[in-house]
């Protein structure tokens, strides 16, 4: 409420469910790639979040748009024992009004129309260490290439790419290519669970990213020390955002 929703934001992503009920991750393929909403818009701002210095992403940047208008945020958020069911980026934009304006902007520009060069080179983004989506996902295979576009023009920024719709980033790097400034981590769709990456998509993905209760993430880190994310500065970890290193990251739900 609030915002007025064009038509191609609602018609994006066919969802699909298993027959046990559970959300299928491997169904977001690409679909309506060609949507465009504002055909005479010619330069578009993009918002850059800058996080506060008491968060666990202090000192760096993200890019990104709101769950609250992502169709398929907001089924995963229906789904029992999966992790979207926990999202605190939900809460956050409702209590924060105007960051939640600022990712529905950055929504309907950026799922709407390819950048041009000069747009994806104009994006503020200013640290060297940055994160594409940190309150929701991509929600179709325009929005991933505007994203690889903006990464491309901004190579001396390492980025790390954050997701769960691996098909729509699959389509996307077929069409882009994957810079060599980036990181992606898939995260796993259920707690107490690790996704397998789909054969496809395995030469893509740098890291799998996984949530466990408090109960298993003990034993989790015991056979796997390397992998823990502690829940501390991203800036001092960068686990996820280096190449290499650890192929499974694991964090205790909080």
């Amino acid at each position: 409420r609030g915002h007025s929703r064009p038509a191609s934001i609602q018609r994006q992503q066919g969802i699909r469910f298993k027959n046990d009920g559970k959300l299928k991750s491997s169904i977001f393929l690409p679909q309506n790639e060609n949507i465009s909403l504002h055909k005479e818009e010619t330069i578009m701002n993009i918002h850059v979040t800058n996080h506060s210095p008491n968060t666990k992403m202090a000192g760096i940047q993200s890019i990104g748009t709101t769950s609250l208008v992502n169709p398929i945020c907001q089924k995963r958020k229906e789904v029992c024992g999966g992790i979207c069911e926990h999202c605190y980026a939900s809460n956050l934009c409702k209590m924060r009004k105007s960051l939640n304006e600022h990712l529905t902007e950055n929504y309907i520009k950026l799922t709407s129309r390819l950048l041009t060069p000069t747009e994806a080179a104009s994006v503020p983004v200013t640290s060297m260490i940055a994160r594409i989506e940190s309150f929701g996902d991509v929600a179709n295979v325009i929005q991933a290439r505007n994203y690889i576009r903006i990464i491309r023009a901004h190579k001396w920024i390492h980025f790390g790419i954050w997701s769960k719709n691996w098909g729509i980033w699959l389509a996307a790097f077929k069409k882009e290519g994957k810079p060599r400034n980036c990181t992606y981590v898939h995260s796993s769709m259920y707690v107490n669970s690790v996704d397998g990456v789909y054969p496809r998509m395995q030469k893509y993905v740098d890291h799998v990213f996984s949530v466990w209760d408090k109960e298993l993430y003990p034993d989790v880190i015991k056979l796997s020390p390397k992998s823990e994310c502690a829940g501390i500065s991203c800036v001092q970890c960068q686990k996820c955002y280096r190449k290499g290193g650890s192929y499974y990251i694991n964090e205790r739900l909080m």
